[in-house]
């Protein structure tokens, strides 16, 4: 859930046109908001969704059998992978 109850000390201004301000303003007008408040709660959206496309790998098909294969069964450590883990010991 989105938290926006928080002391708010940080400000954000942007420029828009007479147009897009009053659509704005009759948006979070009839939703009973405030106009910052609105704009703040349908940026915060954006913003979870465009960190999460960002941030997930999602994985279809061929590519997820691959995947599974290689976490349930991985393969055994070629030589230069067991000479670099030998110079390099887990702690």
């Amino acid at each position: 859930m989105i938290k926006t109850n928080t002391t708010k000390q940080n400000r954000i201004e942007i420029r828009v046109d007479k147009n897009n301000k009053n659509l704005i303003e009759k948006a979070a007008q009839l939703l009973g908001e405030s106009t910052s408040s609105y704009i703040l709660r349908h940026s915060l959206r954006a913003v979870i969704h465009d960190i999460g496309e960002h941030e997930t790998l999602v994985l279809t098909g061929k590519d997820k059998e691959l995947f599974y294969s290689l976490i349930t069964n991985p393969p055994k450590p070629n030589k230069n992978l067991v000479n670099l883990m030998s110079n390099h010991p887990l702690q």
